[in-house]
């Protein structure tokens, strides 16, 4: 069987092409960053309850001079029960189909991205730690402002903690690897140039996952903390190296507590499941229950991308034999 991967990844390009039929602009969206920059007038919101996701797509929509309502937005994009958090999967036609917008998310992403959105006039939208998580363990959406090279800051919109408020480059980047530098941002469609040029290889789906499959290997061992650990063990299950993924999570585990980090939840036992150890993914998956107050019924299924590329990965030497009857 021939390599099927890169096949895949020509038939995601020309889907997204389709999508996005604005090719990127080489403008000044790769120029060097000014020392500060905000993205202007954005509203601040204090969230419902467990609504920081939906508060904060509310708060980067003010950017576009929206003024979308909290509630509205909580049973779009977390339905009725109030135990379920925001995953980003619901924003896009969320907001393509109300206000005519897009949203991209992706994980792996870094300090200058964000800074890089911010200096081209989009409000990133991030999931880290609400507060230290040796004061408490909750995972959080804040909508990113503005920053400042000479304070070394973000300035966030932040629907439990406030406005306008300052976090320390080393602060936002240690709190946000637990959570697989996961990023969001709305923007308009005739920016869907502009976006993929910010973005740059990571715009696509499969080389996103290589990248931060290297990057968090690479930071696991360096830093040999928990959290280093946990991300590790996400970015393999998600690049389809599954006996590793389950070795970093049984790691970041053993080093600290998973308790609020949501993707463990799902992903430690599928990565067992995808090994062929149901019991133990059936342990795993009893023992974590309460790692986050998510209810069952809303666990991620299994990455079906992630297995593509394992199987593309353990048959790329496969030959097919073409024979006439």
């Amino acid at each position: 069987m021939a390599h099927l991967r890169p096949l895949f990844a020509a038939l995601l390009a020309v889907s997204l092409l389709a999508t996005f039929p604005q090719a990127a602009r080489a403008d000044d969206v790769n120029a060097a960053l000014p020392a500060r920059a905000d993205v202007g007038p954005m509203r601040h919101l204090w969230q419902s309850l467990n609504n920081c996701g939906p508060a904060a797509v509310v708060m980067a929509l003010s950017t576009f001079g929206i003024e979308a309502d909290q509630e509205e937005a909580r049973l779009a994009l977390r339905g009725a029960d109030v135990r379920r958090g925001m995953g980003p999967g619901p924003v896009d036609p969320w907001v393509s189909q109300l206000y005519g917008l897009r949203s991209v998310s992706r994980m792996n992403g870094t300090i200058d991205l964000i800074k890089r959105f911010i200096a081209n006039g989009f409000a990133p939208m991030v999931t880290q730690w609400m507060q230290d998580p040796s004061i408490s363990r909750i995972a959080h959406w804040r909508t990113v402002r503005g920053y400042d090279d000479d304070r070394k800051v973000f300035y966030v919109n932040d629907p439990m903690l406030g406005a306008n408020v300052p976090l320390s480059y080393d602060w936002f980047n240690a709190n946000w690897q637990p959570f697989s530098y996961r990023w969001m941002v709305i923007y308009q469609p005739s920016d869907a140039g502009r976006v993929q040029q910010i973005v740059g290889p990571d715009w696509t789906e499969a080389g996103m996952r290589d990248r931060f499959y290297a990057r968090a290997k690479a930071d696991a061992h360096a830093q040999d903390t928990s959290s280093a650990w946990l991300a590790y063990g996400e970015a393999a299950y998600q690049d389809g190296w599954f006996a590793e993924a389950v070795a970093a999570f049984e790691r970041g585990m053993q080093l600290g507590s998973a308790t609020g980090v949501f993707t463990v939840r799902s992903s430690y036992p599928q990565a067992l499941r995808a090994l062929g150890r149901q019991t133990d993914a059936n342990t795993a998956a009893a023992t974590l229950a309460n790692l986050t107050t998510t209810p069952a019924a809303v666990v991620q299924s299994p990455d079906g991308y992630a297995v593509f590329i394992a199987f593309g990965r353990a048959h790329q030497n496969d030959n097919v034999a073409l024979t006439e009857n």
